[in-house]
């Protein structure tokens, strides 16, 4: 069973949320627990695994981003949708690795439970390994799910696409840099490794610094890479083993 945490120092804004979220969560097979304050939701997180948070940014007197800070120190892998009626937070919590960002308006109850819905199902999609990216080719656009892409290449102006695509086209015309910083906003499995080249780390065989085997393909890790590209793996297999 996943867990879901609300935390919201606004009593009767907190029952409303944990109302909403209950009306979907038994579809995903998740209890949703709610806290009123952020020593309620720090003991809560210390002594217990959680898959997904939804907090207030600012919870009484204490700054949500903090938390959020502390919440991952203890569970890695918890995405976090922040709630806040104040837009101008959105650039500082970019910083605390926001999953997404809801607004706080009780007063527009069908939006908030679209909100809700919609951050739902994109979490269980990216906890189960199932979140989609999309591209267009030829005027048409395709789904694919990440975790059946094995690397990204390019080659001129094409981005060609390395994995399981059914039907879909293997390329399309893109750039990768452009492609990177759309990974790192919906998949933290992926990783440059050099100027062409966006892998998958749930493919590798076998890394070395200065190289990386997928399938039997075997990638050259360039130097401008190298250091991040070992933080990553590090990172990843912390998480993974």
């Amino acid at each position: 069973m996943y867990r879901i945490l609300v935390c919201d120092d606004n009593r009767e804004f907190l029952k409303l949320m944990v109302l909403l979220l209950e009306k979907y969560a038994g579809a995903y097979d998740a209890a949703v627990i709610g806290c009123e304050g952020g020593h309620d939701l720090l003991a809560y997180c210390w002594n217990n695994k959680l898959d997904l948070i939804y907090m207030d940014i600012v919870v009484g007197r204490e700054n949500g981003m903090s938390l959020a800070k502390a919440i991952k120190a203890m569970n890695p892998r918890a995405l976090i949708v922040y709630i806040s009626a104040y837009d101008d937070y959105y650039v500082d919590m970019v910083q605390a690795e926001p999953f997404r960002f809801i607004s706080k308006d009780a007063s527009d109850i069908p939006k908030l439970e679209r909100q809700i819905a919609d951050t739902l199902d994109a979490a269980m999609k990216r906890i189960n390994g199932r979140e989609t990216w999309s591209y267009v080719f030829d005027r048409k656009k395709y789904h694919i799910e990440l975790g059946k892409i094995k690397y990204f290449y390019s080659i001129a102006r094409t981005i060609h696409i390395a994995g399981d695509l059914g039907e879909a086209p293997d390329y399309y015309y893109g750039r990768l840099d452009e492609l990177e910083t759309e990974l790192k906003r919906i998949d933290g499995n992926f990783v440059r490794i050099s100027k062409r080249y966006i892998i998958n780390m749930k493919y590798i065989r076998f890394m070395g610094k200065s190289k990386v085997e997928i399938e039997h393909k075997v990638l050259a890790v360039t130097a401008k890479y190298q250091e991040k590209f070992v933080e990553k793996c590090a990172e990843y297999w912390s998480l993974n083993t």
